[in-house]
């Protein structure tokens, strides 16, 4: 009887314990969306000029529109970030989350040369937003920009 006791408080202990006891997590951030603009050149010249805009009418396949405008210039460049929505008086729409965002700049030889990692926003339920950010004196060997927004809709 003494051995059914303890091996019950010891079962109980251990299931116990085993409860409690934290555990990580093993999570993934999602990639709400990713944009990428690159230009042509296979040496180091500054592409002197050089001017992209890329316009998305449904931001991470939601509500949200979003823009990105990167330009080169002879002495440095500049990457301008743009989110918004607009929603209508008694519309319905998920909260936009945006947890951070990643820029990275690479060469022509595709070695990393620029990198940015900048905070998140966040739009409420069924409210309008607005979120920008131009960031200056970018690298001018930066030939491909990769712009990664990580969050969701919920």
């Amino acid at each position: 009887m003494q051995r059914i006791t303890f091996l019950s408080i010891t079962l109980f202990l251990i299931v116990v314990f085993e409860i409690w006891t934290p555990r990580p997590l093993f999570c993934q951030e999602t990639t709400l969306e990713e944009y990428s603009v690159s230009h042509g050149g296979t040496s180091e010249t500054n592409p002197s000029g050089f001017s992209a805009k890329l316009f998305d009418r449904y931001f991470g396949n939601g509500t949200a529109k979003a823009s990105v405008t990167f330009k080169m210039r002879d002495d440095s460049g500049t990457l301008s970030l743009r989110v918004w929505r607009k929603v209508a008086k008694g519309e319905i729409t998920f909260a936009l989350l945006v947890f951070r965002i990643e820029i990275r700049g690479y060469d022509y030889s595709d070695t990393l040369v620029y990198t940015q990692d900048l905070d998140g926003f966040a739009f409420g339920d069924s409210k309008s937003g607005n979120w920008a950010e131009k960031l200056r004196n970018l690298p001018t060997n930066i030939r491909q920009i990769t712009i990664t927004f990580f969050g969701n809709y919920e």
